[in-house]
């Protein structure tokens, strides 16, 4: 079985081949990291993720990204270093702004999962040699029938708490960190 926990979880099982999907992970699985995935137009996937969301004061008198916003995401985009929070942390932004049926426009954070985050993570993760290695790894774990956890701040044990992948994309008040997606990409089971 493949499952995401905590980066720190205490309870992560003794006979379980781990792999951590943090940035502070080994060059093997690297690029699993959204600090580090390249994701064009942006350097970094984090930078793509944090500078499509549109905060109070990147908000123009309609109601729409200013100036400001556009001036301050291609800034983001181009950035190599990531940031996590951007605007610090525990500021809360508008809405993202993303394309949905050909068109900019504003999104709330559970459609953003669905229409930024989880098809860009994925489309981009699956090009890296890291995905390869972790894929290798998992057959490798299947056929010796061993555990896989994915490693991630944004994880927790989902299926403790009785929720599927769709539930954790679906969950307003939790993360949904990468690990999910790769737990995803891993077992076909669906995220949306």
């Amino acid at each position: 079985m493949i499952k995401a926990l905590f980066k720190f979880d205490k309870h992560i099982p003794k006979d379980a081949v781990v792999v951590d999907t943090t940035s502070g992970t080994s060059k093997d699985f690297k690029e699993l990291s959204p600090f580090v995935l390249h994701a064009p137009p942006a350097k970094r996937f984090e930078n793509l993720w944090q500078f499509s969301k549109v905060y109070r004061q990147h908000l123009g008198v309609d109601g729409k990204p200013n100036a400001d916003f556009y001036k301050w995401r291609a800034e983001g985009l181009v950035d190599t270093k990531p940031h996590r929070y951007p605007m610090g942390k525990g500021a809360k932004p508008e809405y993202t702004w993303w394309l949905k049926d050909g068109a900019f426009q504003q999104l709330d954070y559970i459609t953003a999962r669905k229409l930024l985050y989880i098809p860009y993570y994925s489309r981009n993760v699956e090009r890296t040699q890291s995905f390869i290695n972790l894929f290798k790894l998992t057959i490798r774990c299947n056929l010796d029938q061993v555990d896989l956890v994915l490693l991630d701040y944004d994880a927790y044990d989902h299926r403790a708490l009785g929720m599927t992948l769709k539930d954790v994309v679906n969950n307003p008040n939790k993360k949904c960190g990468h690990a999910f997606v790769l737990v995803s990409l891993l077992t076909g089971e669906p995220l949306v």
